[in-house]
């Protein structure tokens, strides 16, 4: 029969085990993995609705342009849902009346995104009644 050797340390009592700086580097290590996947798996579960997307126009601002005015607009989509072929039109107004319209086609706005765009005008926006909207979207 072969005998051991028993090292010193294992026969002071002493234990060789993992350093605790290495354990914490674990922990958090694995507390961020399980954050990312729980994040993850959230928003696949929060997009797979079938709630449609919801697009709001806002005028940015309004400058001279080389052949009239130039009416800077932001589209934000407000859920979840991506939205492709945006269309937004803008009339500019005299009371009721509708005396010019512009519009541009957004390719691609996101979910929960904002993408801009311009529209054209020859009268000066500022001195009539300015609309703007969103006409329609196709599904991407």
């Amino acid at each position: 029969m072969e005998h051991r050797q028993v090292s010193d340390q294992q026969d002071k009592g002493q234990d060789s085990g993992t350093p605790a700086l290495e354990w914490i580097a674990a922990g958090i290590g694995l507390v961020l993995t399980v954050a990312m996947l729980g994040f993850i798996g959230w928003q696949a579960w929060k997009s797979t609705g079938e709630e449609p997307p919801a697009i709001k126009v806002n005028v940015q601002r309004i400058v001279p342009s080389a052949d009239g005015w130039l009416v800077e607009v932001a589209a934000q989509n407000l859920s979840a849902a991506t939205a492709a072929a945006v269309q937004i039109e803008g009339e500019l107004l005299d009371g009721e009346r509708v005396i010019a319209t512009s519009q541009v086609t957004l390719d691609y706005v996101p979910g929960n995104s904002e993408r801009r765009g311009g529209l054209f005008f020859r009268e000066d926006p500022e001195a009539h009644g300015l609309k703007v909207r969103a006409l329609g979207y196709a599904e991407p």
